[in-house]
């Protein structure tokens, strides 16, 4: 193997052993003459070494265990785009395979009646993922069999080239969704042509910082959806690219962003509404452009939030988040903070202190009077469960014998207002708590258990139980399974309700996580416990 020709290989994109790999070294290993292929593995747990050999580095690595050496004789090269369509999609007579050779989501499965030719007139989308695509030979035939692509998924594949990309691209007119994720693709493009059709680009796991990002966005002007998961993301602070703009979803899931500050400037773009932050190492979050009770300007159209498996440990972050202007959904699930109330009170808590939430973790805020004004209730139960420690701070202002001991409880007040912004807003809108409410009383707990009757509907059978009015409904659940237990399995149980005021009318106890006094249950009811 000559000098040009071990060039023209490194940087390939090569399947072994089932794992891709790209070359970065050709050539002998020490004394021995026999030529190896040095790999360096897309999963770095896949390799032995950092590229070295006998303590001679013969090329580098990302990561310790990166790295092997492996015969020429044993890797495979891959195969061009339309052998790949062709084995997944056509049969050895050029018909398209059967339903059950081919992804049952595809379009493909509802024209199987036809031949190749036409089939592909109607095809829109295509899965090519692990096909050990290399190159884009026959990229024409793909063009002319599939000429209405909408979709193509490219991901984890064996191509090592942006330039291969946007020929594949520059053939697919109508193509607006583009996924290429994990492959070792550089960027060889010197003409910084543009494609307009482009509206959703995937391009989770290819270790991209988000400058390298934006190198490739240049290309992509109209994007309204980006996904860049598990990448080298740590800051976000170029957003001078035109394609951003027009920016509505974003996914940065598991990127080592780390620090909240890292995002607002993302916070500028001007179309932004839904943003995928979950696993970014946050710890808070802080808009410092406003005061405690007003509106950020920045994130100005964000409707929906994820921030899943965080580590987000204090409640100001959660304050802070009433700052978002338009913030409608928000999913917040394995944050520390999670585990400080029980999932009940969580949520509450958190619809309290975000006054314009209508979903909290993929269930809705109930505003609906019939079975419960969930949003009523929490910021009521709010107002009740701070109400003590106000009155006991303006009491003791108003009693103060000292200036200084005034301005240490006004001290006191102002903090409790920065810890709670919305309180005096919501005792604008319900009245204060009444006083004799925050009093302990002996019998709290016996005053929280309602006098239900139950009713298995299999056996017809009713008993009368005392039920924690605070408990949740799978918990509640798992109690009556052990009044009924030969009637009813963990998975086939459904619960109802009936009131003493409308006899007539059934109301489905609908939601594991929300509590027994969500939905306005009183003593005399009938829980009804069906199949």
């Amino acid at each position: 193997m000559n000098q040009a020709e071990n060039t023209e290989i490194i940087g390939k994109v090569v399947f072994f052993n089932y794992s891709a790999g790209i070359i970065k070294y050709v050539g002998p290993l020490t004394e021995n003459s026999e030529f190896w292929y040095g790999i360096e593995w897309r999963d770095s747990s896949r390799g032995k070494h950092d590229g070295s050999y006998k303590g001679k580095k013969y090329f580098t690595t990302r990561h310790q265990t990166g790295g092997s050496f492996v015969k020429p004789s044993k890797v495979d090269f891959g195969i061009g785009i339309w052998k790949a369509l062709e084995e997944k999609y056509l049969d050895n007579n050029g018909s398209m395979k059967k339903t059950n050779e081919t992804d049952e989501n595809e379009d493909s499965l509802l024209y199987n009646n036809f031949d190749a030719k036409k089939t592909g007139l109607h095809i829109k989308c295509i899965t090519l993922t692990q096909s050990r695509i290399s190159s884009v030979e026959g990229l024409e035939n793909v063009s002319n069999f599939f000429p209405n692509l909408i979709e193509i998924h490219l991901d984890d594949n064996l191509l090592n080239s942006w330039s291969q990309i946007f020929a594949i691209v520059d053939h697919l007119k109508k193509l607006k969704i583009l996924n290429v994720s994990n492959n070792f693709l550089n960027y060889d493009c010197e003409e910084k042509k543009t494609f307009d059709n482009i509206q959703c680009l995937v391009l989770n796991k290819m270790n991209y910082s988000w400058n390298d990002i934006c190198l490739i966005l240049l290309h992509f002007p109209h994007l309204s959806q980006l996904k860049v998961c598990f990448n080298l993301i740590t800051n976000l602070d170029q957003i001078s690219v035109v394609c951003l703009s027009t920016l509505r979803v974003l996914d940065i899931e598991s990127n080592p962003i780390c620090d909240w500050k890292n995002l607002l400037k993302i916070g500028e773009l001007p179309s932004l509404e839904i943003l995928y932050a979950n696993q970014t190492q946050l710890e808070k979050i802080e808009f410092n452009d406003c005061g405690y009770s007003e509106k950020t300007s920045l994130f100005s159209n964000l409707k929906v939030l994820s921030l899943n498996e965080n580590k987000i440990n204090n409640w100001k972050s959660i304050n802070e988040l009433n700052k978002l202007k338009s913030l409608e959904e928000l999913m917040f699930k394995l944050n520390p903070l999670c585990n400080t109330e029980n999932d009940g009170t969580l949520r509450q808590m958190i619809i309290s202190k975000i006054s314009s939430l209508r979903m909290f973790n993929r269930t809705r805020v109930e505003r609906d009077e019939r079975i419960g004004d969930e949003r009523k209730s929490s910021e009521i139960d709010y107002l009740k469960k701070f109400a003590k420690q106000w009155y006991e701070i303006r009491e003791a202002i108003n009693s103060a014998e000292s200036v200084d001991v005034k301005n240490n409880f006004e001290q006191k007040l102002s903090d409790f207002y920065f810890d709670h912004p919305r309180y005096l807003e919501l005792v604008k809108i319900y009245g204060a708590t009444e006083k004799v409410e925050t009093e302990i009383k002996p019998d709290t707990v016996k005053s929280n258990l309602l006098a239900l009757k139950v009713f298995n509907e299999i056996s017809g059978k009713t008993i009368e139980r005392k039920i924690p009015s605070t408990i949740e409904i799978k918990r509640l659940k798992v109690i009556i399974r052990t009044f009924f237990k030969a009637d009813f399995t963990n998975e086939n149980i459904k619960l109802f309700y009936k009131t003493n005021k409308i006899s007539d009318e059934e109301y489905e106890l609908d939601n594991d996580y929300r509590v027994l006094n969500f939905y306005s249950i009183e003593n005399g009811d009938t829980i009804i416990a069906r199949h």
